[in-house]
């Protein structure tokens, strides 16, 4: 369970700030003058998050922070793949738990963006466990019946203009992590 919740900690949650970035914000920003790009800018008040930003306006996709967080995604969900393997329905077993709720949020986005497919086209336990995820009630109540359909369209949108190019980056990201070396087998 705390693993899964790292994952969104120290990975998800930037990785889907960054590929929404890309995909709506820095449109948004775009129609903005320097000046006002600069005071948004200078309001975000953690410089580490406001380098984030920075890199992701004049390079969108091509930003080192969105390869990163294309490479979180592919981690997450093949960890998921590989946990979901042995037919259990939900992460941590046959219950639903904080594990899956933390992760529900995240798989939308991407599915609003139009790019979960993805990462999921290859992987059928990661898909079913989505399609169960979507069929809770619980779930339609926090997420899609949440949400204005204005603003899911918005995202469906901008998503869309960005997918060519994640997928690409996602296949950089997959060949050169089939290039590393391996580690040594334990003796």
């Amino acid at each position: 369970m705390r693993l899964w919740s790292k994952a969104v900690d120290e990975g998800l949650f930037e990785a889907t700030r960054e590929l929404s970035f890309s995909a709506m914000f820095r449109e948004r920003m775009r129609g903005m003058t320097e000046e006002q790009r600069q005071v948004r800018f200078r309001n975000v008040g953690d410089p580490v998050k406001r380098a984030r930003f920075m890199s992701c306006y004049p390079e969108g996709v091509a930003s080192p922070y969105v390869y990163e967080g294309i490479a979180a995604f592919e981690k997450a969900f093949s960890n998921m793949e590989a946990d979901l393997a042995d037919g259990r329905p939900w992460l941590m077993g046959d219950a639903m738990t904080l594990a899956d709720i933390n992760l529900m949020p995240f798989a939308a986005r991407l599915e609003y963006l139009s790019l979960l497919d993805l990462w999921l086209a290859e992987r059928p336990h990661v898909q079913a466990w989505w399609q169960r995820s979507q069929a809770r009630a619980s779930f339609r109540a926090a997420i899609p019946d949440a949400l204005p359909a204005k603003d899911i369209a918005e995202m469906r949108a901008s998503g869309a203009k960005i997918r060519a190019r994640v997928g690409e980056k996602r296949t950089e990201y997959l060949a050169f992590k089939k290039s590393a070396p391996q580690p040594a087998p334990a003796a």
